[in-house]
């Protein structure tokens, strides 16, 4: 007979067996029946043609899973229009949503069958909800031949350059190098632009050399791209020699034509602008004769802006009399940073007395603060306020931010004063900066004028800026008005900076100010903008007063806070006790 430790081995043995066996029946069952629904439902969708009223009737709102659904794209690859009518009818009426990888292959079908429009929709979401390293991984897996990856790759690099998500663009490429994958030339000129826009240059320098060494061939748009690249790093001279051994686009002589007229060489501007014309039989647009009228009218050449003007109105770039089109034409001129251009239309209509549109005083405001013509800016601004004239938001906003730029004239405090008071908030970076200038030259009053303007709408600066004039109040004795900054800055939930609290702490009893002061240190502690100098000064006061029951309690604290002072300090304030 077995000993029973043996029974017990065997009984439990076959009982492990019988309930293995048991699991893979019924795995095998559950197969089965799942093998045989992918069949009935691919079945129903490539041979009959009322398939969606057939399968209501299968209930697949409890039945149909991510891995189901990619069998049936399997199964109905060879007909991808049918994968695509499931694909939108399951979303739709059974409110599911597959995979990443069902998603992914539906974007290869779309792509295969030229639906590129209702791509963008379900890409879209992806990248809201995936990294790039993932979608593109993904993507890799769910296309079959290597023309097909190449080809949805090329559309996830193309999405994300568009969206300016070029870290993420990036990524897709170097992955995409990494697999031996070339993306098409449009995708890299997406992410050139991206870059470009950005103003990352070096960045797109290297992926202009990676494009090359990977074997993508430029067209025009990349050398266009190139161009403006160049020129933004400095080397115009390499565009020219671009230009000179036959490699040329309309973008690249309006780059050069610019650069000429910024520079007032009328002479090689008229040069290339023939050449562009007639040697290479290139468009010239509004934007390449602009670019000589917005210079010439810079350097006050009047006989270049006639000649320009001229020119124009033949090619009906411009009105024969364009004065009476003029609010269109210094918009334009405005939208396009034309300003000096813009500025002479401007003003030979308010010289002849041509109503102008709001909107054309707001983009001329914009357009001067861009461009950091301040004083013409604040010109225009006068005008706007002395006429009661309604512009855009972001007008004032361009405005604003160009005022606190530093070493502007002296009107500029009341200016950002007006402005600010209106509810036009400059970038509160810049802001700060512009107050403490303020401060360091010693301009109280301005600075007075623009934190009070600046917290009265709700908004905090730097600490600095509140601390140094906190600093003044309290050294030349103004003790309410300090009171009242306070007030305005607790109601922000706001702080000075320890060393200011240590000095109106002590202005504020020095004036007979105890119990505002010790309200004043009740908020310090809750903000924890204390240090032992603040401690010995309330509780050293306080003593002096004889207020000795709140001295000790706020000594007590002072102990329990881990801010007691050094011994010699600490004999000296509790000697107040005695």
């Amino acid at each position: 007979m077995l000993p029973n430790n043996r029974i017990y081995q065997f009984i439990k043995v076959f009982s492990t067996s019988t309930t293995k066996a048991k699991k893979t029946s019924i795995n095998w069952r559950t197969q089965i029946k799942r093998t045989q629904l992918v069949h009935q439902i691919s079945s129903t969708l490539l041979q009959r043609h009322n398939w969606p009223s057939l399968l209501q009737n299968l209930h697949l709102s409890s039945k149909l899973t991510p891995s189901l659904f990619l069998q049936i794209l399997h199964k109905t690859k060879h007909n991808p229009q049918v994968s695509l009518n499931f694909f939108y009818w399951i979303k739709t009426s059974l409110h599911f949503e597959p995979d990443l990888i069902s998603q992914c292959h539906i974007i290869r079908l779309l792509l295969g069958s030229g639906q590129t429009e209702r791509i963008k929709p379900i890409l879209d979401s992806l990248i809201r909800t995936h990294t790039a390293t993932v979608l593109t991984h993904s993507m890799i897996q769910s296309c079959e031949g290597r023309d097909s990856q190449s080809d949805a790759l090329s559309l996830v690099l193309d999405c994300y350059s568009h969206k300016g998500l070029f870290m993420d663009g990036l990524e897709v490429y170097r992955m995409m190098r990494v697999y031996g994958f070339v993306p098409a030339v449009s995708a890299c000129n997406a992410l050139l632009d991206a870059l470009y826009r950005q103003n990352e240059i070096r960045l797109a320098s290297c992926l202009y050399g990676a494009m090359i060494r990977d074997g993508v061939s430029p067209n025009k748009f990349t050398w266009s791209l190139v161009a403006q690249i160049l020129c933004r790093s400095g080397k115009f001279e390499v565009v020219l020699r671009l230009l000179d051994s036959g490699i040329y686009s309309s973008v690249m002589y309006n780059l050069v034509i610019d650069f000429y007229s910024k520079k007032g060489d009328f002479g090689a501007a008229f040069d290339r602008l023939n050449e562009m014309c007639n040697g290479r039989n290139l468009t010239s647009g509004f934007s390449t004769y602009s670019s000589i009228l917005d210079g010439g009218c810079r350097y006050e050449k009047t006989e270049v802006s006639d000649r320009i003007v001229g020119l124009m109105v033949e090619k009906k770039l411009l009105p024969k009399n364009f004065l009476s089109g003029n609010d269109s034409v210094i918009q334009k001129l405005s939208d396009m940073g034309k300003t000096y251009a813009a500025e002479m239309i401007f003003k030979r209509a308010c010289d002849e007395n041509i109503e102008l549109q709001d909107d054309t005083y707001g983009c001329m405001l914009k357009a001067l603060s861009k461009e950091g013509r301040v004083e013409e800016a604040i010109q225009i601004y006068h005008l706007i306020s002395e006429r009661g004239i309604t512009v855009k938001d972001s007008d004032y906003y361009a405005f604003v931010n160009v005022l606190c730029k530093e070493h502007q004239p002296e009107e500029v405090c009341g200016l950002l004063r007006d402005v600010v008071e209106r509810g036009y908030i400059p970038c509160p970076m810049e802001f700060s900066r512009f107050v403490a200038s303020q401060c360091d030259k010693g301009k109280w009053k301005e600075v007075e004028e623009l934190l009070s303007a600046v917290l009265n709408q709700g908004l905090l600066l730097d600490s600095f800026c509140c601390s140094s004039l906190m600093e003044y109040y309290c050294s030349n004795r103004q003790i309410d008005k300090a009171i009242a900054l306070h007030i305005k800055i607790e109601k922000l939930k706001g702080s000075l900076d320890v060393a200011t609290y240590d000095v109106l702490l002590d202005g504020l009893f020095k004036d007979g100010r105890m119990e505002e002061a010790v309200r004043i240190f009740d908020y310090m502690k809750e903000l924890k903008v204390v240090s032992s100098s603040s401690f010995v000064i309330v509780v050293s006061r306080l003593c002096h007063l004889k207020e000795l029951r709140k001295a000790m309690k706020i000594h007590d604290e002072m102990l329990k806070m881990g801010h007691k002072p050094d011994e010699a300090t600490y004999k000296q304030v509790i000697s107040g006790f005695m």
